[in-house]
């Protein structure tokens, strides 16, 4: 048990920090509660299936079909209290509370919302929807009211610190409960006085599309936000199981359904695999998805998914809440309804006629609703694929969204990042940190036993005078060869180093290669300063500094050190101290992507500086005007401050023609070139007639 935290509510909230401390955070627990939810899912979805097949097998309940239909319906009646607990145990996690009271209490508050409710069907339809509301506010709300002295029954440990923090939650929750009692009934109230579907007219007999794509639309859109499509629907249900009992009627009296509009052709052909049709997304997903725990969920909703039951996609991804996947969740079910009554009306497939239950296996549903028509097994087919086209875009999104996390973030996976969202949860947990600790050692250590067995070289990026176009500089950029010769860019390597504290000695190893590169080219006659990037733990270190001093000591004329605006961030002593020690040998500091940090023209003035080097993301603001001003205001400072510029990411021709013709700007991108080997580099230069100049 841990103490409780206090948390800091102020009157005055920007939108930003509720944003960032209340929405993000209460999705994140949602998403991490309904994911804790998947074994009780599986299992009481498992428990129907077995069901369904059982009574469609045999033709009727069969006492030990029944007890698999009463295992499904004990857990669904439970199902609500479950998702409430498990929620709030992430938000207690989140507010610093203690966890089983939180989960407990939650529990009785939904209990309490059932005591007072008018309408039993009213429960049915948002009791999943209050299940999850409900945590999101109180959580929060006891959060605050515990920081309240005046509501702390004591201040002794002498019972122990639980029997303490028990005490002195009481009378928070017993506020809190009043206002969860208080809000949830005026919610209550609105909703019963409230008809839901009174404005909506629908004719399923004169107008099936319409009937159809309203239905359709409106399960999706409650399904996405918690609420129980059928139940909330229900009239509507009413009236799809009149119009299959017509045709039924009409079937056994020699004639022909004339409603195609009903509850068996909903089962068979517009929910194919639940709310949503989301059996189309178990085969996009198990295709296209390149996340394994995707498919691992999609695979074990198959099951479940052949008699129309989607509960571990709905909260197992989760699809509720989960705007990426809403619109295909929309688009695919009315999709259905307009293919499907289109096929019906055309001839191609008979009218469902036979009232078949919900929960039927798809196929035989399908064959069995139709009276035996083939077609209408074909056309269940068709609407699968083509919903798995419509979520296609979704899936990829899915993949887009996790390749740029490793992409952007390569020393990162989505296990790490699970364990990095539970370590801002638990960061006063010693057991979690320790194994958490452990374990990220373990990780670093593999990876850095990856890169132990690449090889590592520099690479050189051309610095180009606007007004003499020959080369006045380069930067030496890090890089890293695999077995095939494949160039490994930084960002897959520098990160393992940053963790395991190596950047000391990578700094080092660059400099001693890029002074051995700088000999062999003054051999040649070319003379060319070659900036360097550092990092801060480098400059703060007088060990480190002493041998970079003295292996830069013969060509220092020839180097400019690059330094990040971050950098400027420690120790301005000692910064200070090593900015002397290099620029007293001839050493050029840099500031690189200046302009981006938020005390640049502090920096200026602070330190002794000799260049600036423009970040891209002015160069790529050109083609407006304020992007233009800002550029040019730039320009202007290091005029006036007698500083050189760089600037990088020069990419057009168009960009270039906004960057003056003068000898202080130099250009560094890809128009001119990209970073090239050392032998490449010096054959660039060459063709470029290069200015043999140490400046």
């Amino acid at each position: 048990m841990r103490l409780i935290g206090k948390k800091t509510f102020s009157a005055e909230i920007s939108f930003d920090s509720i944003v960032t401390k209340y929405l993000l955070p209460s999705l994140q627990a949602l998403r991490e509660g309904m994911i804790w939810l998947l074994p009780c899912l599986m299992l009481s979805s498992f428990a129907l299936f077995f069901g369904s097949m059982g009574e469609f097998i045999y033709g009727r309940r069969t006492a030990w079909v029944t007890i698999f239909y009463e295992f499904h319906n004990s857990i669904a009646a439970l199902f609500p209290y479950l998702m409430t607990a498990a929620l709030s145990y992430v938000l207690a996690m989140q507010w610093k509370l203690p966890r089983p009271p939180m989960a407990l209490l939650s529990i009785v508050y939904l209990v309490s919302v059932g005591v007072i409710l008018p309408d039993e069907g009213t429960l049915l339809t948002f009791n999943i929807i209050i299940a999850i509301l409900t945590p999101l506010y109180s959580i929060p709300l006891l959060a605050y009211l515990v920081t309240f002295n005046s509501l702390k029954i004591t201040r002794s440990n002498s019972g122990g610190k639980i029997v303490k923090e028990s005490l002195n939650l009481l009378l928070p929750a017993l506020i809190t409960g009043g206002v969860v009692i208080w809000f949830n009934g005026l919610v209550f109230e609105l909703i019963s006085s409230t008809q839901m579907l009174s404005g909506i007219s629908l004719d399923y007999a004169n107008e099936p599309y319409s009937f159809g794509v309203i239905f359709a639309a409106l399960n999706s859109v409650l399904w996405f936000v918690g609420i129980h499509g059928y139940y909330a629907l229900l009239p509507l249900v009413d009236l799809l199981q009149e119009s299959s009992d017509l045709n039924f009627s009409t079937m056994l009296a020699g004639g022909t359904g004339p409603y195609p509009m009903n509850l068996s052709f909903m089962g068979a052909f517009v929910f194919i695999g639940g709310s949503g049709s989301t059996l189309s997304l178990v085969l996009a997903l198990l295709i296209f998805s390149k996340q394994r725990a995707l498919r691992v969920i999609a695979l074990a909703s198959i099951p479940i998914g052949l008699i129309n039951v989607n509960e571990i996609l709905l909260f197992g991804l989760p699809i509720i809440f989960n705007p990426r996947l809403f619109l295909p969740f929309l688009i695919v079910p009315i999709t259905n309804v307009c293919v499907s009554l289109f096929a019906i009306s055309s001839g191609w497939v008979a009218s469902p006629s036979v009232s078949v239950p919900f929960n039927s296996p798809i196929l035989m549903n399908a064959w069995i609703a139709t009276d035996g028509d083939f077609a209408a097994v074909c056309l269940q087919i068709f609407n699968v694929l083509v919903g798995a086209i419509i979520y296609l875009p979704a899936v990829r999104g899915l993949n887009r969204q996790y390749g740029n996390r490793m992409i952007h973030f390569p020393f990162l996976d989505t296990t790490y990042m699970r364990r990095q969202e539970e370590a801002e949860m638990l960061t006063d947990d010693p057991i979690v940190l320790s194994q958490q600790a452990e374990k990220h050692a373990l990780q670093v250590e593999e990876h850095l036993e990856i890169i132990s067995n690449k090889e590592f070289c520099v690479e050189y990026q051309p610095q180009i005078s606007h007004l003499t176009d020959s080369v006045v500089g380069c930067e030496a950029l890090i890089r890293a060869k695999d077995e095939y010769g494949n160039i490994i860019y930084p960002g897959a390597f520098l990160p393992w180093f940053e963790k395991s504290g190596l950047m000391k000695d990578v700094d080092l190893w660059v400099f001693k290669r890029v002074v051995s590169d700088i000999h062999e080219w003054n051999k040649k006659g070319i003379y060319i300063p070659v900036s360097i990037n550092i990092t801060p733990q480098s400059l703060v270190d007088e060990e480190v500094m002493t041998k970079i001093v003295h292996a830069i000591a013969p060509v220092a004329k020839q180097i400019h050190i690059e330094i990040t605006e971050e950098t400027l961030l420690v120790d301005e002593v000692k910064l200070s101290a090593s900015f002397n020690r290099l620029q007293n040998l001839g050493v050029k500091i840099h500031i690189d992507d200046f302009g981006t940090g938020y005390s640049s023209l502090s920096y200026l003035n602070r330190f002794n500086i000799d260049a600036i080097k423009v970040d891209r993301s002015f160069v790529l603001a050109l083609n407006n005007d304020k992007g233009e001003k800002v550029f040019s205001s730039i320009l202007s400072i290091a005029n006036q401050l007698d500083l050189k510029v760089v600037v990088e990411g020069v990419e057009t021709k168009e960009q270039l023609a906004y960057i003056p013709e003068i000898p202080d700007i130099s250009v560094q991108g890809w128009y001119f070139c990209k970073s090239l080997s050392k032998n490449k580099y010096l054959e660039y230069c060459s063709s470029k007639h290069t200015r043999a100049t140490a400046s």
